[in-house]
């Protein structure tokens, strides 16, 4: 028996991205699923491609909001499906039945089944390994588009809007804090646009996670430690991005 699906879809003003997406949801094989697209008021065209795949969308919701996360939070409010994942504008599945794969084990005592995600780089795609459940204390080791959660584990946490970058992380870290189970799967789910703010704001990000992780559980002074120098080095890293070209900043990005 098939579990039933929800993918949430959220743009604003970005018609090329959302149509890569629109094409890679639609393209999925697998049989039990629901199209949920958060339109945050578009402006530039995106609006009529929704229009024109209206046959294609479940739910659609077009309307100013408070930014990423609090559309992601419209998009859990609307979500029906056993199971949600966010594959947001400009982002693509990793392959055309990869839904049905992460779908087949026995899922019966996990909350969240996650893999590894492909990073579109100027050069050509770039594999990101995810993290283990363990390692979440060191910061988001996983993408958000690869990752697949219960909905009710979902709309508990929900997307804390204080975050400006790491509310995904915030999310996931609520869940595991009740136990949750997580699984692995050893293949790419997503792939990703390396465009996005994460990169352009990595020090921000940084030091989001240091305050959330904090939120879970107790750190050691070494593991302190180990998140200031992290800080530091994206800082440098961010700054970078400013004044040297994009390409030699991958590169460095890459590293950390």
């Amino acid at each position: 028996m098939s579990r039933t699906i929800s993918i949430v879809t959220v743009v604003l003003n970005d018609k090329e991205g959302f149509l890569k997406t629109a094409q890679s949801v639609m393209e999925q094989d697998y049989p039990e699923m629901e199209w949920i697209v958060i339109d945050g008021g578009s402006t530039d065209g995106t609006a009529d491609a929704i229009k024109d795949l209206d046959g294609r969308i479940s739910c659609l919701v077009s309307e100013p909001d408070g930014g990423f996360y609090d559309a992601m939070n419209k998009g859990l409010e609307k979500a029906t499906g056993e199971w949600v994942n966010f594959m947001n504008s400009g982002d693509v599945f990793a392959e055309d039945h990869v839904i049905a794969k992460i779908m087949s084990p026995n899922l019966s005592d996990i909350g969240v089944v996650y893999g590894d995600a492909l990073a579109k780089y100027f050069h050509g795609p770039v594999l990101k390994k995810a993290c283990t459940p363990d390692k979440l204390d060191q910061g988001m080791g996983l993408c958000h588009q690869s990752v697949f959660v219960r909905t009710d584990l979902a709309k508990m946490a929900g997307f804390d809007l204080q975050y400006r970058i790491g509310a995904d992380y915030d999310h996931l870290m609520k869940i595991r804090s009740k136990g949750i189970g997580f699984m692995q799967v050893p293949y790419a789910v997503a792939l990703i646009d390396t465009a996005g703010i994460s990169n352009r704001k990595m020090a921000l990000s940084a030091r989001e996670h240091f305050q959330i992780v904090q939120k879970y559980r107790k750190l050691t002074i070494v593991e302190k430690l180990w998140h200031v120098s992290f800080i530091a080095w994206v800082s440098l890293v961010s700054t970078g991005y400013r004044f040297l070209p994009e390409r030699v900043m991958h590169r460095m990005a890459r590293l950390k």
